[in-house]
Order: structure tokens, then sequence, then C-alpha cells
């Protein structure tokens, strides 16, 4: 890929540019904490695509991570600037409500007992054994634990492969662990379809990596 170089380096940069952007329009202030933890995502996903260009690139990993480094920049842009939001098609129409959306999410996740926080995080880790219905939704795996939690149920045993894969009890622990702010976007990026266990480690990257 002989472009790799400038696309890369467009990358780096365009998290960047828009950020100092909405800081110096005093937006940046305004936004809603999850917001802005997007955005330093944003900043972090850009740097990491950046990083690559020396390196053999596979388009297959970096071709939707780029369209989605894309999809973020352009949301933020248009916060920017909300009068030329015509100019961002890219930008996703329905990030807002996700955020919104995210937000009640985790706050059913987290009146729910610890044993079904750390099944609802097992059930949707991406190493974990798929029912023959699936991987559930996160609003469709908070929904089951709900409404078992409300009759007292204990959740069941996880398979012994899946407790091999994940330590869902202490996922649930470094996820609570998180600013607010950081559990609400954590929680948008698994509504999304993300995987639990690799979000939250980015979570964390993020906050000692960015400001």
């Amino acid at each position: 890929m002989k472009e790799w170089p400038v696309v890369a380096g467009l990358a780096a940069e365009a998290g960047t540019l828009v950020r100092d952007a909405l800081v110096a329009s005093e937006v940046w202030e305004s936004l809603p904490g999850d917001t802005r933890a997007g955005l330093r995502w944003c900043l972090a996903d850009a740097r990491e695509i950046g990083r690559t260009w020396p390196v053999e690139t596979d388009g297959e990993e970096y071709g939707p991570r780029i369209t989605a480094l894309c999809m973020d920049v352009a949301y933020f842009a248009a916060l920017y600037d909300p009068s030329g939001a015509g100019r961002w098609p890219e930008a996703d129409p329905e990030r807002t409500r996700h955020a919104r959306l995210a937000a009640e999410l985790l706050r059913q996740w987290e009146v729910l007992p610890v044993a079904w926080q750390a099944t609802v995080l097992r059930n949707l880790h991406h190493g974990a054994r798929v029912s023959q219905s699936g991987r559930p939704t996160l609003a469709k795996a908070l929904a089951v634990a709900s409404a078992y939690a409300r009759k007292g149920e204990a959740p069941p045993l996880p398979d012994y492969d899946d407790l091999r894969a994940i330590d869902a009890p202490e996922l649930v622990h470094r996820v609570r662990r998180l600013p607010r702010d950081w559990r609400i976007e954590v929680f948008r990026r698994i509504g999304g379809g993300a995987d639990p266990m690799r979000v939250e480690a980015e979570a964390r990257t993020v906050l000692r990596t960015t400001r």
C-alpha cells in the first residue's frame, strides 16, 4: 500500500486538529464528559494508526479502523461547526442517541448484583462460548440478567473454557474503577459490538496516555 505513509500521517494529525479547534473555540468545556472521553479515545486511535506507517500494514485490519476514525473525526468536527454539519457526511447521526442509551444501559448494569454484572460481561466477551442463538447484544444481555436478578436467581455457572478466557469478576472491578464518563463511553462501544475486555483495557491506556 504505497499511499499508507500519507494516510497514516493524516490520521495522526486529524484528531489533534479537531481537538485543538474545539478547545480554542471553547466548545470543549461545554461538551458532556463522555463526549470528551470519546475524543481522547479518538486521539489515541489516530496516534496508534499514525505509528504504524513504517511497518507492513494489514488492509483488512486497518481499513475498518480508519473508517471508524473518519466517522469519529467527522462527528467531532460537526460539533465544532454545527452550521456546516452537512460538510461532514461521515459523521454517525446516531452517535448522540447511542451515548444516551449507553448511559441508561450502564445504569441498568450497575444496579445488578456483582455476579450478574460479571455474567453480562462474560457473555459479551468475544472469546466466550456462543449459544446457538448467537452472542447477545448488550441490551439483550442486560434485559435477561435483570429479569433473573429481580426474581432473586443466581447466574448459571460459566463453562470452564469461558472461565479460562476471561476473569469476569476482575473485569467488573476494573470497569467500576473507571471514571463515570469513561464508563459511559466504554458501554457505548460495547453496545456497538466491541469486546468488553479489550475496550476496558483500551480505556485504561487512553486515560494514561492522553489529556
